[in-house]
């Protein structure tokens, strides 16, 4: 395979070779699904029959591949072979379908959805179809797949957060990418929207209203920000898809009178509920909407039998990152299960961003996010309607639709963004075509002003520039008729970037970004300064060195003085909180008069918190850190252990002017018991200790870092350009915005 290949193949062919790869995965998912509906005995009408099977069979195919990458056997031959198998055990079983009962709509009403289902499909398929070219799906959701296609598999990643994240849509991108590459992989994912809409269409069927299946269905897929992103390869829609099957195979649970039909319907229920877990950690909410209800009706041996096959799908995931990152719920939850990998301050400064953006009160969330889409996209404006769903609680099914819309939402605190609201919105839309289900001509009305505000050319008027949507059809690259260089090239940036990094970076060598990059387009080995831990410190290091005049060299010594004493344990301990600052150590001494007590080998020094950092305060390097990683806390410590008991009679702390509250203590430790020996702490400065840039690219180096990436807006970009030979850089290359560096 060509460095970075997986996306020159154009023309017919190419398209082929796209269509072949999403086809066969859907295929192979249907089939899967199918097999295990007959080997339970559930029959169904044709087109749920279809979706259903489609849906849960994208449940066990995602784990079958997801084990294949464990073992390391992701190679297109063994996905085509199982694949081939699933596909002959499917055709070679008898299934019967049956008999769907669907009340023809008037003529108006069949013109009226045929031309918009009609219209937004050939949308969507056209920028499905094309290569790749939204921001998550380049640079991480497709390039984590290819990187476990090149490597045949997944092994341990802690370069980037993303990695740690459950990544069940991205086993069924896998699939598709081994054929057809990356619009394959988005092809599927759009699959999954349309299946969301007939399980919607069907489900209007079953509660005997069909105006309100339809227009609930056309709303969902109307939203500007549901179509963007189906035709990505993204995964709300996947989860959105999941978490409503999972729902309709609850209320088929729920009304059917027959209990070997109920117990069997169990099975899917589960392995739907840990699919949505697998998907995204905020589809835990399936698994506990499914709870909720089987608990109401008081079957324990039901909720048994539901949450083995989901514990069973999303278990892996947690023992996976457990094994590999020590923590399960990486990159989440790092204060309680402190790793090397990511830090506590990054994740929340991560969530606190997201839990605002840009907006000022939370008053501005609804037109926000209905109309000009400032969360990232745009719901619809026929969404601010939303409240008028409440009347659906006059009836039983609204009330199970209401409370399904609550579950759902619970996360979505914690990332106001519009596409966490994806997964919500099929239970709005099906309160709102119940509170409008009296009419069939105001049903027509909401789903035609959906319609004409969803239009690429209206939503652009309405939605303020830079957020998530389709701005036009992309048919001539659909159909092969554009090549995927020139589509790519004539409008991504990070495209471009990514190919200037295969011109200029030798195959093996490491580097460092300062922003994400295009990694479904190159197989570079890339750092990114704020995915990981590693990535972060690099990024610590090049400040602390460009930034002098922002208190970031280690000048303020803090010295304590106190009578000569044989120490084998000492411990220096904070004892202030502050929520705005960062504990940090550039160096640390000890002293017996005055020279100082080199460290030694045999010498273990640790922390609490972040303890893999503390070797960074012995050093000797004025570029590096010991940092806690976290705001300042009373109870945080530094510890050395002597080799062997030594006099002391100093200790100094070279900081860093960039924290504020600090009070310290020295103390000497025997066991588990510490007793005070110094509360005394002496402030003052140091001389400057000049130009330590050399020794910054010293430490990055340390890291494996051969090259850097850096873009205009990064912080340190105009020091690291203007004064790279005192770096030890060798400019490269440029283009769009970024400069290459080789380490020298």
């Amino acid at each position: 395979m060509k460095r970075g290949s997986g996306w020159e193949n154009g023309g017919v062919p190419g398209q082929l070779a796209v269509l072949f790869g999403a086809v066969f995965t859907i295929a192979v998912c249907w089939a899967a699904g199918g097999m295990l509906f007959h080997r339970l005995g559930v029959k169904w009408g044709r087109v749920e029959g279809a979706a259903l099977s489609g849906v849960v069979g994208a449940a066990l195919v995602s784990f079958g591949v997801f084990v294949l990458c464990l073992l390391h056997f992701a190679y297109a031959g063994v996905f085509a072979s199982l694949g081939l198998a699933v596909l002959a055990v499917r055709m070679w079983l008898s299934v019967s379908a049956v008999e769907e009962e669907w009340v023809p709509q008037s003529w108006r009403w069949r013109v009226l959805f045929g031309v918009v289902f009609g219209a937004y499909a050939l949308l969507y398929l056209s920028v499905a179809l094309s290569p790749e070219h939204s921001p998550d799906g380049q640079a991480y959701h497709l390039g984590l797949v290819y990187r476990f296609l090149r490597e045949h598999g997944m092994g341990p990643v802690t370069t980037t957060l993303y990695a740690a994240m459950p990544l069940a849509t991205e086993m069924l991108f896998l699939f598709a990418f081994a054929f057809g590459k990356h619009a394959a992989a988005a092809t599927v994912h759009c699959a999954s929207l349309f299946a969301l809409v007939a399980l919607m269409v069907c489900y209007g069927r079953r509660i005997g209203r069909y105006g309100v299946g339809w227009t609930a269905a056309a709303l969902v897929f109307l939203s500007p920000i549901v179509g963007a992103d189906a035709a990505s390869a993204y995964n709300d829609v996947a989860l959105a898809t999941s978490g409503f099957a999972m729902f309709y195979l609850l209320e088929v649970w729920r009304e059917d009178s027959d209990s070997d039909r109920r117990r069997a319907l169990l099975l899917p229920i589960g392995l739907l509920a840990g699919f949505c877990f697998a998907i995204k950690y905020t589809g835990f909410v399936a698994a506990l909407y499914a709870g909720l209800v089987i608990a109401g009706k008081r079957k324990p041996r039901a909720l048994l039998a539901m949450a083995t096959p989901a514990v069973v799908l999303a278990l892996p995931w947690l023992v996976k990152n457990w094994l590999w990152l020590g923590n399960p719920v990486a990159p989440l939850m790092n204060r309680w299960f402190e790793n090397p990998y990511f830090h506590v301050s990054f994740e929340e400064a991560f969530r606190a961003n997201f839990r605002h953006y840009t907006l000022t009160s939370l008053w501005q969330l609804p037109w926000a996010a209905t109309v000009t889409g400032e969360v990232g996209g745009q719901l619809g404006a026929v969404f601010l309607l939303a409240p008028m769903g409440l009347l659906a609680v006059r009836s039983v099914v609204g009330r199970y639709c209401l409370f399904a819309m609550v579950v759902f939402a619970l996360p979505y605190p914690q990332n106001i963004g519009s596409r966490f609201l994806i997964p919500v919105l099929p239970f709005v839309a099906l309160s709102m075509a119940l509170a409008f289900g009296r009419s069939r001509r105001l049903q027509g009305v909401l789903v035609l002003a959906a319609a004409v505000l969803a239009w690429p050319k209206v939503t652009q008027r309405l939605e303020k520039p830079g957020n998530m949507r389709i701005s036009q059809f992309e048919w001539k690259s659909a159909l092969g008729m554009t090549s995927p260089d020139e589509f790519l090239r004539t409008r991504e940036v990070e495209w471009r970037i990514a190919r200037m990094i295969d011109a200029h970076l030798p195959r093996g060598k490491r580097m460092w970004s300062s922003q994400p990059i295009a990694q479904a387009y190159t197989d570079a080995d890339v750092l990114v300064s704020y995915l990981s831990a590693e990535g972060d410190q690099i990024h610590d290091i090049i400040s602390n060195a460009a930034s002098p005049e922002h208190d970031r060299e280690p000048t303020w010594n803090l010295r304590f003085l106190f009578a000569p004493l044989a120490l084998r344990h000492l411990r220096v301990v904070q004892h202030t909180a502050s929520p705005t600052d960062t504990w940090t150590i550039g160096e640390m001494y000890v002293f017996r008069g005055a020279a100082e007590i080199r460290p030694k080998p045999g010498w273990r020094v640790d922390a609490a918190p972040f303890p893999w950092d503390i070797p960074l305060a012995f050093d000797r390097n004025p570029a590096t850190r010991w940092s806690s990683w976290r705001a300042t806390e009373a109870g945080m410590h530094v510890d050395v252990v002597f080799d062997r008991p030594e006099m002391v009679d100093r200790v100094e702390l070279h900081c860093s002017h960039d924290q504020w509250k600090v009070a310290l203590t020295v103390e000497s430790c025997n066991e588990d018991v510490c007793r005070p020996i110094s509360s005394k702490m002496e402030q003052g400065d140091l001389p400057g200790l000049g130009d330590f840039r050399r020794d910054a690219i010293r430490a990055v180096r340390a890291h494996g870092v051969e090259y850097l990436l850096i873009d205009d807006g990064y912080l340190n970009a105009a020091d690291l350009g203007g004064n790279a030979a005192l770096w030890g850089l060798e400019f490269v290359a440029e283009g769009d915005h970024r400069r290459l560096y080789r380490i020298l």
